[in-house]
C-alpha cells in the first residue's frame, strides 16, 4: 500500500501538491492531469527525490523516518532519464544489482525482455533516447520493489518496445504483486487485461 499523509510541496511559495490523506492499495494506477498539474512533482516526491512536508509510506514504512528501507521498497524511472555518459549500461546495472540486492538471474531476464543485451556494453553517451529509456526502465524493475513509479514510460520508445514494457508491467503485477504508479499521455486502458485505476490530479490533489 502507498499512503500519503499531509504531503505538500511548494515552489516559490506556490502550492503544487497538497494531499491531506490518501491510501492506494496494491494495483496499477494511471495518474492523469493537465500539463503543469504536478504529475512529475508528485512522482518525485513519492520517490524521495525532492523535499516536501508531510510523509509518504510504502507498506507501513515511512519515507521520513525509515528512508533507507523505504527506498528499497520503491523505485523510479524519469520521463527523460539522464545518466553519466562515461558509464556503460553494464556498469549501471552492476551498481544497481549491488545497491538493490537484485537477483542476477532475474536481471538477465529483464535485459532479455527489453532486448537490451545488444547495447548494454556500450557507453551511455552513445545511446539513443530509446536506449536510454530502456536502461532507465530496466533499473526501475530490478530488486523486486513493492511500488514502481514510471513517468511517461512509453515516451521515446518504438511500438514494439512500448508493448514489451506494458507486458512487463502486467506480468510483474500478476507474478510478484508489484504495484505501479504511471504517469502517461498514452491511453493505457487498452493495453491491460484489467484496466489500470485512473487517478486524476486536480487542484493539487488526487481525485479517485
Amino acid at each position: 500500500m502507498l499512503e500519503f499523509l499531509h504531503a505538500e510541496k511548494k515552489y516559490d511559495g506556490r502550492k503544487i501538491i497538497s494531499i491531506s490523506s490518501l491510501q492506494l492499495p496494491k494495483g496499477i494506477y494511471w495518474l492523469q492531469g493537465q500539463n503543469g498539474s504536478g504529475k512529475t512533482t508528485l512522482l518525485r516526491m513519492t520517490a524521495g527525490i525532492i523535499p516536501f512536508s508531510g510523509d509518504v509510506m510504502v507498506d507501513g514504512t515511512s519515507l521520513k523516518k525509515d528512508t533507507t528501507i523505504y527506498r528499497s521498497k520503491i523505485s523510479w524511472a524519469d520521463a527523460e532519464p539522464e545518466f553519466p555518459a562515461f558509464l556503460s549500461g553494464e556498469e549501471l546495472i552492476s551498481f544497481y544489482t549491488y545497491v538493490r540486492k537484485a537477483s542476477v538471474l532475474e536481471t538477465k531476464k529483464i535485459i532479455s525482455i527489453l532486448q537490451a543485451e545488444h547495447f548494454i556494453d556500450q557507453k551511455i553517451g552513445t545511446y539513443s533516447s530509446g536506449m536510454t529509456k530502456k536502461i532507465s526502465i530496466l533499473l526501475a524493475f530490478m530488486g523486486r520493489p513493492s511500488f514502481i513509479l514510471l513517468d511517461e514510460p512509453l515516451s521515446t520508445l518504438d511500438s514494439e518496445s512500448a508493448h514489451l514494457v506494458m507486458k512487463m508491467i502486467h506480468d510483474f503485477h500478476g507474478q510478484f504483486g508489484t504495484s505501479f504508479l504511471l504517469s502517461s499521455h498514452h491511453d493505457m486502458t487498452k493495453d491491460f487485461l484489467v484496466a489500470p485505476k485512473k487517478l486524476l490530479l486536480i487542484d493539487q490533489n488526487i481525485v479517485l
